[in-house]
Parts: structure tokens; C-alpha cells; sequence
């Protein structure tokens, strides 16, 4: 049964997750996705000191500090997206008026409102609030400076100095790339941040539902299961959560309850020292049997603590016929716990963006809650149902482990005992 459907996995998902991998426009947003994780990480600082000032109201805000970093990385996408796709194409020379123009269509795209006093304009269409736009704006933008990157109006002979002539040559993709940002925005008046919301709601919508919520992390799991890390699927669960927060912060600001529960930081509850909700099979792993999990607990117990748990992936749940089954229970039980509790008001759905996701759990799910120490019971909830589903499945994998290790230990010393006869025998 396992090696069907390895096989089948192996046969059908796998080359489509390696095709959709190695595609040229999904690196490239891939790439921008990552290029922002260091401004998420410095608005948790800010975010934390709001927990704070629960407690010490006359303490200073640090909110700008959160703004101009999380804050913005709708519009720092809009320019690293066309920025890469020219590094990409070798046209380095291209690739920051790439990444201007980037900009400048984006923030084309807001239709800015004039008032008394100078310009009216949503802050939150800069930043998370704004990714997917972000994205789509910036796709474009790189997609017109591909088509003319190889486009000059001077040849090889020309006198004129190279940044004179890299002026003149990025004219015709800057003009391209605004007047297709003009025509939507003031000629077709479509707002460009409500049409793509409405084109992906069908995708971001099934994400906020329980079944939508069980097979993101069920695929995950099952790739994870079959070696391929669900690293792969950041791009578009990180865009997914990450816009999620920055609705649910929205709503919260303006008096009203987050709903969006598959949202940033939801991993900290079914990824318990790691994907899989492996923390403890580390901590089982210490009294085992069999001398192999016992070394192998002994080195992943603490990067378990801090959610690093590839070596014990690799080590013991990767293709190990008795750790299928938990894998996919766990796939199933885990969201459906978290969903249930969020969504009917035990704990607070998330709202504080916190990327420290190499903290301990559930001081994770204290702080993106926004200091409610029920999310923290639920990450321990969940912890003690994991412990439970992996207990009969990892001692069976021990016992046959150890059953194994003293069979080998038999042949080695039964190979031992014949050297041993036969120098005997040479000797006599």
C-alpha cells in the first residue's frame, strides 16, 4: 500500500510541484516572497512592545516602527519582482529603473484621492493588505521589460556613455508598464486592488475553511512525508497568511473581531517542533530502545524546541512505513482542533504580526493572539493529542528498530566468533 502510493506521488505531484518550482514567473515571486521575510521579522520587535503596553499604557509606541517595515512590503514586492526578472535576463543595468517603475505603477494603481490639504491614500494598500496587487502589478511590470530588454535605440558603435544610452532605452518599457496602470485605473476606472481581491477570494476564501484549512496542511505533510519539504509551498501559503493578518489587524483596529484564521503565525499550532508535529517523537525518542532513535533524540530534542526539525524528518518520519499513519492523522486532527477552537471563541484568531517562528510555540501563539493565553493552551492541547497519535505508531518503529539492531548486532558477532575459530584453526 505505502510503495502505491509513493509511487503514484512520486509519478503525478512531484513533477508538477517541480514544474511549478522551476517556472520562471513563480522563482521570481518566490524570491520576492523571501526577500521580505527580514522586514516581517523587525516588525515583531514593535509588536511584542504592544503587549507591553497592555500593562504600562504610558510607555511610547514603537506602531511607526511596524509600519514602515511589515508595512510596506506590498510596495518593497512591487519593486524586487521586476527587479529580479532583469538581474534574470543579465540586464543588471535595467533592473533598479525596473524596480522604480515597479512603483510607480503600483502606486498609479491606488488612485490616490486629492483633499484639502494634499493626498488621501490607504496606507494598508502598501503593505500586506496589498501583496496580491503587489504581485500582479509587478509580474506585469517585469513582463514588459522581458519583452524589451534586448531593445536598443543605439548600436554597438555608439559613442554615447552607457548609463546615457540605459536612460533612453528604459523610456518605451517606463511608458508601457504606467499607461497599462493609466488605462485600468482612469480610462476602464477599475480598481485594480478590488479586482484582484475578488479574482483570488475563491482561493483565500477556501484557506479560511476547514476543509481548505486541512489540505493545506495535509499536502504538506504528505510531501514532507516523501521528502520534499513543505518549503515548497511558502510562496503561496506565506502570501495567503500574511495578507490574512494584515485584514485581521485591520478589523481589530476598527473595533471588530478577526475572522481570517488561516492567517500568519496558525503554523505554531500544528507544527510543534516542527512540520508534522514531531517535538514528541523527539522527546519519546529519549527513552527508546533501539540505540539509533536514542542518539537521534538526544541530537534534535532542542532544535525540536525552536521548530527546527528536518534531521529528525529525515532520520525517522521520511518514508518510515510505520509513521505514515500518524502523519496523516495528525494532518487532519491538528487544523481541525486549532479551526474549531478559533473560529467558536476559545483563543484569539491572529492579529499581531510575530515572525519569530524559531521561538517556542506557544509564546508564539501568546504574542499573534495579542496576549491571550488560551491560544498557548490550545498549542499545549495539541501537543498532548500529537504525543498521543505518534506514542503505539513510534513504539511499534522502535521495537522494530531495536528488534533489527540486535540482529545485526547477532550477525556481527557471529561473523566475529568465525574469524576467530578459524585463526584458531590456522594456528593449531
Amino acid at each position: 500500500m505505502m510503495n502505491k502510493i509513493q509511487a503514484w506521488i512520486e509519478k503525478y505531484l512531484v513533477p508538477i510541484t517541480q514544474k511549478l518550482t522551476e517556472n520562471y514567473w513563480f522563482s521570481i515571486v518566490a524570491d520576492a516572497v523571501l526577500y521580505i521575510v527580514p522586514f516581517s521579522m523587525v516588525s515583531a520587535i514593535p509588536n511584542l512592545w504592544n503587549i507591553l503596553l497592555k500593562f504600562f499604557p504610558n510607555l511610547p509606541s514603537m506602531a511607526p516602527i511596524s509600519q514602515y517595515s511589515f508595512g510596506l512590503i506590498g510596495l518593497f514586492v512591487v519593486f524586487i519582482i521586476p527587479y529580479n526578472c532583469l538581474v534574470k535576463e543579465d540586464k543588471k543595468d535595467r533592473a533598479l529603473i525596473a524596480g522604480f517603475t515597479g512603483i510607480g505603477t503600483f502606486m498609479l494603481c491606488m488612485n490616490m484621492t486629492a483633499v484639502d490639504g494634499g493626498t488621501l491614500v490607504d496606507l494598508n494598500k502598501f503593505g500586506a493588505g496589498g501583496m496580491f496587487t503587489a504581485m500582479f502589478v509587478g509580474i506585469i511590470v517585469a513582463m514588459v521589460y522581458k519583452a524589451f530588454a534586448k531593445f536598443s535605440f543605439f548600436g554597438e558603435e555608439s559613442l554615447l556613455p552607457d548609463f546615457v544610452k540605459n536612460w533612453f532605452d528604459n523610456i518605451i518599457a517606463i511608458l508601457v508598464s504606467l499607461f497599462i496602470g493609466y488605462l485600468f485605473t482612469f480610462t476602464l476606472k477599475i480598481d485594480v486592488f478590488v479586482m484582484i481581491r475578488f479574482l483570488i477570494s475563491p482561493v483565500t476564501g477556501f484557506a479560511q475553511s476547514l476543509p481548505g484549512f486541512i489540505m493545506i496542511v495535509f499536502l504538506q505533510n504528505i510531501f514532507y512525508f516523501f521528502g520534499i519539504s513543505g518549503w515548497v509551498f511558502s510562496p503561496v501559503t506565506r502570501t495567503i497568511t500574511q495578507a490574512a493578518i494584515a485584514e485581521n489587524a485591520a478589523m481589530v483596529a476598527a473595533g471588530q473581531r478577526a475572522t481570517n484564521v488561516y492567517s500568519y503565525g496558525i503554523a505554531r499550532y500544528y507544527h510543534i517542533g516542527g512540520q508534522g508535529a514531531t517535538l514528541p517523537v523527539a522527546l519519546m525518542m529519549l527513552r527508546a530502545k533501539s540505540k539509533r532513535y536514542k542518539v537521534l533524540g538526544k541530537a534534535t530534542l532542542v532544535p525540536s524546541l525552536f521548530n527546527i526539525n528536518e534531521p529528525l524528518q529525515y532520520g525517522a518520519i521520511v518514508n518510515n512505513p510505520f509513521m505514515f499513519i500518524p502523519t496523516v492523522i495528525l494532518a487532519v486532527l491538528l487544523p481541525t482542533i486549532t479551526w474549531l477552537c478559533l473560529t467558536y471563541g476559545f483563543g484569539t484568531i491572529h492579529y499581531v504580526n510575530f515572525d519569530m517562528n524559531f521561538l517556542p510555540n506557544p509564546i508564539s501563539a501568546f504574542v499573534m493572539s495579542g496576549g491571550d493565553w488560551r491560544n498557548a493552551v490550545i498549542v499545549i492541547i495539541n501537543f498532548f493529542v500529537s504525543a498521543l497519535v505518534w506514542y503505539p505508531f513510534f513504539k511499534a518503529a522502535d521495537k522494530d528498530m531495536a528488534k533489527k539492531e540486535a540482529a545485526l548486532e547477532a550477525e556481527k558477532a557471529a561473523k566475529k566468533e568465525a574469524k576467530l575459530a578459524q585463526k584458531a584453526v590456522e594456528n593449531a
